[in-house]
């Protein structure tokens, strides 16, 4: 059995919070999270950047890059933007 780790992850967005939110906060976002079970117990933006968001996921080891690399062109349809993305690891 793998662990969990809480991976926090920030990068910034084209579009508004508003509208990135709904897209992930969406059914098909909860699907896509659960084939790899990921919990995000948290998302929000900086006060001071808009555009600028975290996400704070709970996911088994390595589950977040996977979903990730499966998923990066339906992440990258809903203007994120990749090059800005830091990741960090917690236990």
């Amino acid at each position: 059995m793998s662990r969990k780790i809480t991976t926090v992850i920030s990068f910034k967005i084209e579009s508004t919070f508003e509208e990135w939110v709904k897209i992930f906060d969406s059914k098909e976002a909860d699907l896509r999270h659960s084939e790899f079970d990921i919990k995000p117990p948290f998302r929000g933006f900086s006060k001071d950047d808009p555009k600028k968001v975290i996400c704070i996921q709970k996911a088994p080891e390595g589950n977040i890059q996977k979903f990730v690399q499966a998923n990066s062109e339906w992440i990258k349809s809903h203007k994120v933007d990749f090059s800005s993305m830091e990741e960090s690891s917690w236990i």
